[in-house]
């Protein structure tokens, strides 16, 4: 597959995951796992913009969105991609070094196939050691971290055409590792919100039966 289609598949992903956090998702317990995911996404971004030539004026994180405010970075076309694509590069090198140096969950860059990458997410989690607990929260957070929003999008769209005539087997492993993380991502909302379902019927259920 070209890099394209491994980019498109994270859009796709990442909006999913996005909507159902926002949807289904919109618990207490949840919000500083998300103000976590956004402050990584938007601090990326921040970095990128310094880096490429920018100046940041206004930064803002809550539990349901996050923005900054910039000057376009004096760079041309390479600084406004970099920064629009920002939160996937170092997002995914904030979860690499936690998990190298901290969580040690085996967590790894192996294979360029997607379903392989996804089964070695879920293999590397360990619910007997309190690491991959931690890494459990980290995969909460990673649609919000990873994928790029509809203004990123505005700014990547020509990459993003691009990419569909590129072949590289590194980065088509790179981005085969977050299409991954994201589905994880999307698996665990999807059982979060199918035991909120059901835990909201037995309640129902029982308040009747007492009756």
């Amino acid at each position: 597959m070209t890099i394209g289609i491994y980019i498109l598949i994270i859009l796709v992903l990442g909006y999913i995951s996005v909507y159902l956090r926002e949807r289904w998702l919109n618990a207490p317990w949840m919000m500083p796992l998300t103000w976590l995911g956004i402050f990584i996404h938007e601090c990326s971004h921040a970095l990128f913009c310094l880096l490429s030539g920018g100046k940041v004026t206004g930064f803002r994180v809550t539990s349901r969105e996050g923005y900054i405010t910039h000057y376009r970075p004096t760079v041309p076309i390479i600084g406004p991609m970099a920064t629009a694509i920002a939160p996937m590069m170092l997002g995914l090198v904030v979860i690499g070094l936690l998990d190298h140096f901290w969580l040690k969950t085996s967590l790894s860059i192996t294979s360029a196939d997607i379903l392989q990458n996804f089964v070695n997410v879920l293999s590397s989690l360990n619910p007997l050691r309190w690491q991959a607990w931690i890494m459990l929260a980290l995969l909460l957070n990673v649609g919000v971290m990873l994928g790029p929003s509809i203004e990123d999008l505005k700014n990547i769209w020509p990459l993003v055409l691009l990419s569909f005539f590129i072949h590289s087997e590194s980065l088509a492993k790179v981005l085969s590792l977050v299409i991954g993380l994201i589905a994880v991502n999307i698996l665990l909302f999807l059982i979060i919100i199918i035991a909120r379902i059901i835990w909201t019927k037995k309640r129902t259920t029982t308040r009747i039966v007492h009756q």
